[in-house]
């Protein structure tokens, strides 16, 4: 290293070891040898700082490259998210209808625009393996802005596990109840499926769409979280 270079060099020159000035005493020698001292100590400094400016710039890049891809896939989540409320929003409508259904109501049309939604599942597959690889490595100091470390945090540790759980459990107790009973009551052609809906157990099973309106708030406060990062996100990398 140039200052194990400079140390050896001008160490000698500063501790008297060169031949030439053998015949100087430690007072005439001196002020060179505080000159020499100075020139260490300044090049170790020197090459010091101009590392650490090296690491900083090292550690600003892994930063913008990992915030640009993040951004990335928070765009990926909500449009996904989107699909989700939507879906979400056509299930309550259709949980609505089917609570309702009689032989009168049941048309061929409104049978296939909701049919699906009783043994559908809907839930949230976040793109979160650029966090957790980050998160695995130690390496989230590498993000400096506080504000925006936390609002990551809070994103991925709790506002989507929480959304991905609750949906979950939705989509779990509509296999569980309405899948199941589906499977052993309703014919094949499906013509007796108002007096499947009308039953007692089904009406309770239905009624659970009352959580619907809860998955998709969940939803919404994600979605507008996400935002709010790419928009954090934005701010940093303009810096750079």
């Amino acid at each position: 290293m140039i200052e194990v270079d400079l140390v050896t060099k001008h160490g000698k020159k500063a501790l008297g070891m060169e031949e030439h000035i053998h015949h100087q005493t430690w007072r005439q020698r001196l002020p060179e040898i505080l000159l020499e001292i100075g020139i260490i100590v300044f090049a170790i400094t020197l090459s010091i700082q101009l590392h650490s400016w090296h690491e900083h710039s090292l550690e600003r890049d892994k930063e913008r490259k990992f915030l640009l891809g993040l951004r990335q896939d928070l765009g990926h989540d909500i449009q996904e998210m989107q699909g989700d409320s939507a879906s979400y929003v056509t299930q309550y409508k259709a949980f609505r209808y089917f609570r309702a259904l009689t032989p009168q109501t049941q048309h061929p049309d409104s049978l296939q625009q909701y049919s699906w939604t009783l043994r559908n599942t809907t839930v949230l597959v976040p793109n979160a393996s650029r966090f957790e690889g980050l998160k695995s490595s130690g390496d989230l100091d590498v993000i400096e802005e506080e504000a925006l470390l936390n609002g990551i945090l809070d994103h991925y540790q709790e506002l989507v596990p929480g959304l991905v759980s609750e949906a979950d459990n939705f989509s779990d107790y509509k296999t569980q109840t309405i899948g199941r009973y589906l499977d052993d009551h309703l014919a094949p052609n499906q013509q007796n499926l108002a007096a499947v809906m009308a039953v007692g157990p089904m009406q309770n099973y239905l009624s659970h769409a009352d959580q619907i309106p809860y998955i998709l708030k969940r939803y919404h406060d994600v979605m507008q979280h996400s935002r709010q990062l790419i928009r954090l996100i934005d701010a940093r990398v303009g810096e750079h």
